[in-house]
């Protein structure tokens, strides 16, 4: 790690990010975890003579002005501008519009149809209808946070929480049910000039809130994943999605940030190639430096 750079644990970003207050104060745990945590930032290196300065976890405008209290020049922060870009991105809607651009039919890939943005009750009840089960999602929480599994129809605390979050957050994300087979993703730093592909992550979740990863190369985690799809299809989307995330983020966004896929098993196994993009750094980011750079 380079003596000039500064490198920040910041895991209540997520939460942080949600309310948008700069003077949000997030919940003890989550400031005791960072605490508890704080040799973690070792293994966020990554060499890049394109990096900022200061290195945190994620951006947000409670980070910024606790730096700028703490003595921080605002000039190597970052803008007002550059905060809420990385914010509006940081909605689940910027996942369904990466899905919707980078499908293209192919029937081992699950199309973007798969979950809407509903913007009132009773667009969640016909999909619920339609469809038996679901997930609800808040368009930004943190891990494990905002999230509802729904089964036939909602309940008054279901239907409480989704008014809550039309009102606070002007949507709600709404999913057909699945088996989730496997969790994956892949990794991608964005500079100036691009977006590098870094590798993928394998990891697991319990009821939507993030458990571990697994310790693996990048080839163990590719063969997992054209196990049910072909290869050619994999490289495919990896290299479409990093034209997509391009596109949209070379000039707004620097950092890290990783996009969640899943398999899982509809009719047979199918594979959704954009289920979250997180707009930071991830635990499969460490993952995999640990396994790259430290077994």
């Amino acid at each position: 790690m380079r003596e000039d750079q500064i490198y920040i644990f910041n895991p209540e970003h997520d939460l942080c990010i949600a309310n948008g207050d700069e003077n949000f104060v997030p919940p003890r745990s989550a400031v005791g975890f960072a605490k508890d945590n704080i040799d973690l930032s070792e293994n966020l290196k990554r060499p890049n003579k394109q990096r900022r300065q200061i290195i945190p976890w994620g951006w947000n405008h409670s980070l910024k002005k606790r730096l700028i209290n703490e003595g921080i020049d605002p000039a190597a922060l970052p803008s007002e501008e550059e905060l809420q870009f990385i914010r509006t991105h940081s909605r689940r809607e910027f996942a369904l519009d990466v899905h919707s651009r980078l499908w293209c039919g192919d029937p081992q890939v699950l199309g973007p149809d798969y979950r809407i943005v509903a913007t009132s009750v009773n667009e969640i009840d016909e999909f619920i209808s339609a469809n038996g089960s679901a997930v609800l999602k808040s368009p930004m929480s943190g891990s494990g946070k905002g999230i509802r599994f729904i089964r036939e129809k909602l309940s008054e605390s279901d239907e409480g929480w989704c008014r809550r979050t039309l009102d606070k957050q002007g949507s709600v994300i709404v999913e057909r049910r699945f088996e989730i087979i496997k969790e994956c993703a892949m990794l991608f730093e964005c500079h100036h000039e691009g977006i590098d592909f870094i590798g993928y992550s394998l990891f697991e979740a319990r009821n939507g809130a993030y458990s571990k990863n697994i310790l693996a190369s990048n080839e163990e985690i590719e063969d997992m994943i054209t196990g049910y799809i072909p290869r050619d299809t994999l490289i495919a989307i990896r290299e479409n999605l990093t034209a997509i995330l391009a596109d949209t983020l070379v000039g707004h966004y620097e950092g890290f940030l990783g996009v969640d896929q899943i398999i899982c098993q509809a009719d047979s196994p199918v594979y959704i190639p954009v289920s979250e993009i997180n707009l930071r750094m991830t635990m499969g980011l460490i993952a995999r430096n640990q396994y790259d750079h430290f077994r």
